[in-house]
């Protein structure tokens, strides 16, 4: 990760988010306080769907676990979106 500040920012835009699209993150600095993040979209794109696919994989192991037999996932999600509509 770097800094740059704000008027680095200002004079070479171009090269810094070529930087940051090439997978670096960029901290701007004003007076030397950080104001902002320059983060790749990809890794945090990334990250986000490794992050919920994993989330969908655990509730697939429980239901396999626990319900052996007992239909598809998706039928199970169905029934278990059903049950939390008659919770509330």
């Amino acid at each position: 990760m770097s800094e740059v500040t704000a008027k680095e920012l200002k004079n070479r835009t171009g090269e810094i988010l070529r930087r940051v699209r090439d997978g670096e993150t960029v901290t701007v600095t004003v007076r030397g306080e950080r104001v902002a993040r320059f983060v790749p979209l990809k890794s945090t794109s990334r990250r986000r769907a490794g992050s919920a696919r994993m989330q969908q994989l655990s509730v697939i192991r429980a239901v396999a676990g626990k319900y052996r037999g007992w239909g598809t996932v998706d039928e199970f999600l169905q029934e278990k979106r059903r049950q939390i509509a008659r919770e509330r």
